[in-house]
């Protein structure tokens, strides 16, 4: 019995040595699965795409997997979001291997209680994400394979290279005349406060991260595209004009003045 308590205990003592060592800054990018293994469609309920935007903001060079660099597969993490045995509510967990199928990071779960599925998943992911903050994770450059030359590149040199373009990331393109971001969810921040901008069927919806929303987003208001019209209608139903800069930020003009919001990297 002691023996098996001795072979425990230093079992545990070399797993949380491999965790402590482990430094997620020392990869390059991480892949996003185009859809977990718990969900029945690709991307339902945003969950990777969610996955991908939250794994960027804490500091990753993330992509899905139909977009995946042409890199050293090893310089890369796999993500995966597990979900969980619970009798209430959702219980998800996000997890990082290596090339090799090594785990390199398992987070804390993330507990959410609603009802509807879409909110109890977007909820229990943003959750799963908390304890992963506190790594201050920033991935090196992607290194590119360049098969021509049979050697690689840097993700600097992308905008000189034509052939290394995959590694670009528009903030915008232009719809009938507007610059519109592209991307599901996007970053910004406006007087010390960070918002969530994602995109929807009408145009986008605007959040602001806040610890006193039960789901940590508050609703600011909505963002409506018709055709060349960009309106900006907050959540007490008064309606300003709106529109985005080539660097992606969100200008909102309401009698005679400006507010901006600047897009994060």
């Amino acid at each position: 019995m002691i023996r098996y308590l001795l072979l425990s205990f230093t079992l545990l003592l070399a797993s949380n040595a491999i965790s402590q060592n482990t430094n997620l800054s020392d990869y390059s990018y991480v892949v996003v699965p185009e859809q977990f293994d718990f969900l029945s469609s690709r991307d339902q309920f945003q969950i990777n795409s969610m996955t991908k935007f939250y794994l960027e903001k804490n500091g990753f060079n993330a992509y899905l997997a139909d977009s995946a660099p042409n890199a050293n597969r090893c310089d890369g993490l796999f993500a995966d979001v597990e979900k969980l045995k619970t009798i209430l509510g959702t219980k998800l967990q996000l997890v990082l291997k290596d090339c090799n199928e090594n785990e390199i990071y398992r987070g804390e779960e993330g507990k959410s209680k609603y009802k509807e599925f879409d909110k109890s998943y977007q909820d229990a992911l943003r959750k799963s994400f908390i304890s992963l903050k506190v790594l201050n994770v920033k991935q090196k450059d992607v290194i590119l394979l360049n098969d021509n030359i049979n050697n690689t590149v840097s993700s600097k040199e992308t905008k000189s290279n034509p052939e290394m373009v995959e590694l670009s990331k528009p903030k915008v393109s232009r719809v009938s005349g507007n610059l519109l971001p592209d991307a599901k969810f996007s970053n910004y921040s406006n007087s010390g406060k960070t918002y969530l901008l994602r995109k929807t069927a009408e145009g986008y919806s605007l959040y602001e991260e806040s610890a006193s929303a039960a789901d940590g987003l508050l609703l600011k208001g909505k963002i409506i595209v018709m055709n060349d019209v960009v309106k900006y209608m907050n959540t007490s139903g008064n309606v300003a004009d709106a529109s985005f800069d080539p660097s992606g930020n969100l200008i909102i003009k309401t009698d005679g003045t400006s507010m901006i919001y600047k897009a994060e990297d």
